[in-house]
């Protein structure tokens, strides 16, 4: 069963990619950015992580993979970092929300879209978290010292 929801976020991301008008040669990369994410949350939620922490520990890996290939391959980290995200977007949990408000269903609905802008809001703040704590760590080991952090 696993094995089958990481095949659908690899061929998730790979449609990402080619819907982004991703290089070939680059899409394997950043559908692998994509895995790495989900197989983060996945391990998270066997491990009784709340869902909302999950997402955050999966979009730094998404970040940090995004960096350090974007590095090596000299290639912006936007092209690793939209399809490696895109799995983690919580579609479901707000499709779920729209259905419980238009039932009536309204306390609950206001529970299921606070969680889903919590998980939004988690995922954009640990893609943000590791860009900067990336750049950060290589402007320090590139010589300036903190003082020259950021000025890439």
């Amino acid at each position: 069963m696993v094995l089958l929801k990481i095949t659908a976020v690899f061929f998730m991301g790979m449609a990402v990619g080619v819907m982004y008008r991703i290089p070939r040669q680059l899409l394997l990369a950043a559908s692998m950015a994509g895995v790495s994410a989900w197989l983060v949350f996945y391990f998270a939620a066997l491990n009784h992580a709340n869902i909302i922490f999950g997402s955050f520990l999966a979009s730094l890996t998404v970040g940090f993979i995004a960096e350090l290939l974007a590095r090596r391959l000299r290639k912006p980290a936007t092209v690793f970092t939209i399809p490696g995200f895109i799995p983690l977007v919580p579609g479901r949990e707000a499709y779920t929300t729209m259905l419980h408000m238009v039932k009536g269903d309204y306390i609950e609905g206001l529970a299921l879209g606070m969680q889903t802008l919590l998980i939004a809001g988690a995922i954009a703040f640990g893609i943000f978290l590791s860009a900067t704590i990336y750049r950060l760590v290589v402007n320090y080991r590139m010589g300036g010292g903190l003082g020259h952090a950021g000025k890439n």
